[in-house]
């Protein structure tokens, strides 16, 4: 499936990750405090191609990728995950 953010970006991203266990577990940890743990589900979510090309896409002109910025666009990727999958 595609999933966008709000400023046209567009990834595929595996249905069968939406229905993994483990995945499952991981955004859990995030939601207890394990901040860590952001990485693995970005690699997860995207596998390792996808989080290139998303950090390439955020990229500022100084060449850094704000962790802010990447995860308001793992969110973004997520909300529109799920909007597709309802």
């Amino acid at each position: 499936m595609i999933a966008k953010l709000k400023d046209g970006f567009e990834i595929e991203i595996s249905e069968s990750v939406t229905d993994d266990w483990e995945f499952l577990e991981v955004l859990a940890g995030i939601d207890e405090g394990e901040t860590g743990l952001i990485v693995k589900a970005a690699r997860m979510l995207l596998g390792n191609d996808g989080v290139k090309a998303l950090k390439e896409h955020l990229r500022d002109k100084d060449g850094k990728v704000s962790s802010t910025a990447m995860v308001t666009a793992l969110g973004e990727l997520m909300e529109s995950v799920n909007s597709l999958k309802n």
